[in-house]
């Protein structure tokens, strides 16, 4: 702990990542009506060099947020000294205490102190969400991680499942609309405390040498050190199509350098560190533009107006406007080279990858018939996926449809909910020689269909059924698997049909907005019970 303490104190003061006068410290807090308390949701210190002036409070909500009947959001910074944040983070690590000057304590969670991370400025690293300025400057992070999360379990008791409750929605709504931080995107950073180390000693520029076989690297230091060039160590490698196409590394104090990276056709990788290497200055990766395809069109100086007739009585007659444009009429730069047909590969793998892991595939390619095939990747897809539940989502599901399916989860318990709909196309038909005429009809059907499959084996099997103002019609079929990292299959066409003619599989890339959707209509379904 001690070695831990002193490199942080080092990291503050000593000027070796970075120059700062004072600290930013931002929290998210929850406070109790019966208790008194404050909790700590969120605390982010940033180390900068704006000088320190007072420690008055600045609260960033006019006044609490109401989460429930008993907690208040609030949302708060101040800037302290660096001395003081050194002691606070000292505090925090020996004693579990958080108390920043002229300010009540924050209750903090237990928390385990981690060793410091290097971030770069690369975008795209999820950390980011929660830093300031973190495409400006790289950063250094000391964190300190609560692995129990009791608050974050206290306002969502089925985590583990992937829920997010009202309490947490509202928590994560009122923290976006007054500071640029997503608490439902870093929810494994509740209750954590991070303190910041941007890397402000240098700016650095890179840009590629017209011969594509070297870069340029050009450094500023900060207006403090320029005078006294130092020495760094300057790193440089390419990768494309996971291979390394060059790498270099010098040891310079020059301000601008030019590496030989033997070919600037793919990723550049860009690191600066000290001297000795012990701390890395900057990271970054890039790709560079040497090709553009150029692609001009004519626009026509007409408008046109589209007329479209109105269609049967629920879909009225409406008009739009059309810019037309000629075709291309001049292309430069769209050439090919041996990187065309490497991507040419890439793609058609990545394409078979897919097919592999089910997340996108085609059926009833040249009318065959596929069904067969279809249910049994589902069956696949069920087995693979279906620790925490199946549900699925379908307005024309039968309880055959169920058994050739859902009954396929090996995970004993877990639940298995089924959205099913009534409809006009349903009522007059004839399902082995039973006559459905109403709802009713429909609903005593299933449910003898479904006591006769659970014969086969018990499962924990609920069955909803959409029908008139009861919920809402939908029409798009998805198999959802729930959990803390949800996945949603889209179906294409109903389980009946899949695969008799041509149909998409297809993985869902956001599921967590179309588990909700079923979540909610699944909620407003608790009338239309149909199983058990």
């Amino acid at each position: 702990m001690g070695e831990l303490i002193e490199k942080f104190r080092r990291f503050a003061t000593s000027g070796e990542v970075g120059l700062y006068n004072s600290c930013s410290i931002t929290s998210v807090v929850l406070t109790s009506r019966k208790d008194r308390l404050h909790r700590n949701v969120f605390t982010i210190a940033v180390f900068e060099e704006l000088p320190f002036r007072n420690d008055r409070l600045r609260y960033h909500t006019e006044r609490p947020v109401r989460i429930s009947k008993d907690l208040s959001l609030g949302v708060v910074s101040q800037r302290v000294t660096v001395d003081d944040a050194v002691n606070l983070y000292e505090r925090l690590a020996r004693k579990g205490r958080w108390q920043q000057p002229s300010c009540p304590e924050l209750q903090v969670a237990k928390l385990t102190p981690l060793e410091p991370v290097f971030v770069p400025c690369t975008p795209g690293v999820p950390i980011h969400g929660v830093l300031k300025n973190p495409h400006r400057y790289a950063s250094y992070l000391f964190e300190f991680f609560s692995e129990q999360k009791e608050l974050y379990r206290e306002l969502n008791p089925n985590y583990f499942r992937g829920d997010v409750t009202s309490l947490q929605r509202k928590v994560n709504s009122a923290v976006q609309d007054v500071i640029p931080i997503d608490l439902e995107f870093i929810e494994d950073r509740w209750e954590n405390i991070i303190f910041q180390f941007p890397v402000n000693l240098l700016k650095v520029d890179v840009w590629g040498d017209r011969d594509g076989k070297h870069i340029w690297v050009a450094t500023r230091w900060h207006p403090e050190l320029e005078r006294s060039r130092q020495e760094v160590r300057i790193e440089s490698w390419v990768t494309f199509d996971e291979t390394i196409l060059g790498r270099t590394a010098v040891t310079t104090a020059e301000p601008l350098t030019r590496l030989h990276v033997g070919s600037t056709a793919g990723r550049i990788t860009v690191r600066i560190s000290t001297k000795s290497g012990e701390i890395t200055l900057y990271e970054k990766s890039l790709h560079l533009v040497n090709r553009v395809a150029i692609s001009v069109r004519l626009v026509h100086p007409e408008k046109i107006t589209i007329n479209v007739p109105p269609y049967g009585k629920r879909r009225p007659g409406f008009s739009y406007t059309v810019q037309p444009v000629s075709g291309d009429v001049v292309k430069a730069g769209a050439f090919s080279d041996w990187r065309t047909w490497v991507s040419k590969r890439v793609n058609l793998a990545s394409k078979r990858a897919l097919e592999r892991r089910l997340e996108f595939v085609q059926y009833g390619v040249g009318g065959r018939n596929e069904w067969t095939r279809a249910l049994s990747d589902l069956r696949q897809l069920i087995t693979w996926h279906g620790e925490n539940g199946v549900y699925l989502w379908d307005p024309y599901a039968t309880a055959n449809d169920i058994l050739a399916t859902l009954f396929a989860c090996e995970f004993s318990g877990v639940p298995l909910r089924v959205i099913t709909s009534y409809s006009k196309q349903v009522k007059g038909l004839a399902a082995d020689g039973v006559k459905i005429c109403s709802y009713q009809d429909w609903v005593a059907y299933l449910k003898g269909e479904l006591a006769e499959a659970l014969k086969q084996r018990k499962v924990n099997l609920e069955v909803r059924c959409q029908h008139g103002r009861h919920g809402w019609k939908f029409h798009d079929r998805f198999l959802l698997f729930p959990g803390r990292e949800p996945k949603v299959w889209s179906l294409g066409c109903s389980v009946n049909a899949l695969g008799l003619s041509h149909s998409i599989l297809m993985k869902v890339a956001h599921p967590r907005p179309v588990l909700e959707a079923f979540e909610n209509l699944w909620e407003a379904l608790a009338q239309c019970i149909v199983w058990p």
